[in-house]
């Protein structure tokens, strides 16, 4: 019996050439993709505005555009007029205070008024530590809080407002009667020193810090540390900046990671790696080669914990609350690829609480 061979049928066209059109387009795309990305590799070229696209629009609660930039709104919140009803617990709390306590002087508060009150000073809105605010309370059960440095008092409001027994104690008395008068007068801020904290042991379930640390003087690293474990329960949540752009007078204190984590393992806190991998964002994205770190510099101290490289890359963030600064700039350590903010987070242990 004779076979007859099929005749093979023809490829449908329409199909094929969809699927090359489709292909060239996602080429065409990674290529614009990768000329912006690769575009700006001058110093000056971190410090262009962002386009922007389209008509001028609020983008978030508190920020408008305003050109090509994006301007300050203050954002407010009346803590006491906002306060849990009296029966609830964390409203009702105080931490217990050292008998017979008196602040003791320290010579950078007049430096940190001017800072904060001066001509060229932070936004009275800004809040470092309430970029990070809600990671910690989605992530750590606590009910009451310190804020080490707390500035013009926006974190101990941002905590309060979410249900949280929050203190604060700041060093610069102008900041505090200039942006937190109505704190003061609840008691729930004070002027005092970190060298020297007014409370009693194992007061607070969590003691947080947003870029306060870089600022002490080397010889009192220690006692800062020190009070920080000793005052708190349980958690240590704090951001501390290891860069000197732009701030060489006030960031006294620039020391490495191992540095900082060394310092508070001396005075009984371990870091928590878990929560630390949680919040410390990372960019490996970044390449010398490419010229995208820019304006690198060495940091640290060679016989105190050793030098270590800080460069500027191209990466917008906003940073704290809707208001506060919005960056085209960060900064990164490229030997471990963290960027800013830097974040150190330890538990206290067991062996060194004592009962409150």
């Amino acid at each position: 019996m004779t076979m007859l061979a099929s005749k093979p049928s023809a490829a449908p066209v329409l199909p094929l050439r969809r699927l090359a059109q489709g292909c060239t387009a996602l080429i065409l795309a990674y290529c614009i993709f990768e000329l912006g990305r690769r575009s700006s590799t001058a110093p000056q070229s971190l410090l262009a505005p962002l386009p922007t696209v389209g008509k001028a629009r609020p983008v978030a609660a508190g920020l408008t555009h305003r050109g090509d930039a994006l301007s300050q709104v203050d954002v407010e919140y009346d803590v006491v007029a906002a306060m849990k009803k009296p029966s609830d617990a964390a409203a009702k709390w105080t931490p217990a205070r050292r008998e017979g306590f008196k602040a003791p002087e320290n010579s950078n508060a007049e430096l940190y008024d001017e800072m904060w009150t001066g001509k060229h000073t932070y936004r009275r809105n800004g809040c470092w530590a309430c970029r990070f605010a809600p990671d910690i309370v989605a992530r750590l059960p606590f009910e009451t809080v310190l804020d080490a440095g707390t500035g013009n008092g926006q974190m101990v409001r941002w905590m309060r407002m979410h249900g949280k027994a929050a203190f604060g104690v700041e060093l610069s008395q102008a900041v505090l009667d200039r942006d937190a008068p109505d704190l003061l007068e609840a008691g729930f801020v004070e002027q005092g020193s970190l060298t020297d904290l007014p409370y009693q042991d194992s007061q607070f379930d969590l003691v947080v810090s947003g870029d306060v640390l870089e600022h002490i003087l080397p010889e009192q690293a220690d006692d800062v540390v020190s009070e920080l474990v000793r005052v708190s329960k349980r958690h240590i949540v704090i951001s501390i900046s290891l860069k000197s752009h732009g701030n060489e007078r006030l960031h006294t204190l620039l020391r490495p990671r191992h540095w900082w984590e060394a310092k508070f393992q001396k005075h009984g806190a371990r870091p928590n790696r878990a929560l630390f991998w949680a919040l410390q964002e990372k960019q490996v994205r970044f390449s010398r080669d490419k010229g995208e770190l820019e304006s690198c510099r060495q940091e640290g101290v060679e016989d105190d914990g050793g030098k270590f490289e800080v460069c500027l890359v191209k990466l917008p963030w906003l940073m704290g609350i809707p208001g506060m600064d919005y960056r085209q700039i960060r900064t990164i350590t490229p030997a471990n690829a963290e960027v800013e903010p830097w974040f150190f987070v330890f538990t206290k242990d067991a062996s060194t609480v004592k009962a409150a």
